[in-house]
């Protein structure tokens, strides 16, 4: 599933024939949600990988397709996680600020939630070596980390 998604991701960065690169990002986020689609990744907690703008443009590819409510959190603000008893969509911008005590609470969250609700994480950087220096707990990865999508250009 993995490899569809690269390759979905790959086809569309190799289509580019000297449109503006806002058009082109917008053609691999298009890509990468479609890839999503065809594998029936639609609930799956997500972790989107690339520059600012382009995992923007994948998340509002996304955006008619997540489940209601939609709680959002940046960097900067208090983490506000959703109720246990209503199902929807978190989604964490740049994610790997996130500080330890958050990324705890968190982790316990996603435990007491059961996969009731989709996480789509997004980040500018691999979160990878942040988690092999200790500055990211490796549970928490690999629980936002089910399906990753990489949309650097």
């Amino acid at each position: 599933m993995d490899n569809q998604l690269k390759q979905s991701t790959s086809v569309a960065q190799a289509a580019s024939n000297g449109e503006s690169q806002s058009r082109e990002d917008w053609r691999r986020a298009r890509a990468a949600h479609v890839g999503l689609m065809l594998v029936g990744m639609r609930r799956v907690n997500l972790l989107l990988v690339g520059i600012d703008g382009m995992t923007w443009n994948v998340l509002q590819t996304l955006m008619p397709s997540l489940t209601e409510p939609v709680t959002t959190w940046c960097p900067g603000e208090h983490l506000v996680l959703p109720t246990l008893q209503r199902a929807g969509t978190l989604v964490l911008h740049d994610v790997g600020v996130m500080q330890h005590a958050e990324q705890f609470r968190l982790l316990k969250w996603l435990e007491e939630a059961g996969g009731k609700t989709q996480v789509i994480s997004m980040t500018s950087v691999p979160l990878l070596p942040r988690v092999e220096s200790g500055a990211f707990h490796d549970t928490l990865y690999y629980r936002l980390n089910t399906v990753c999508v990489d949309v650097t250009s």
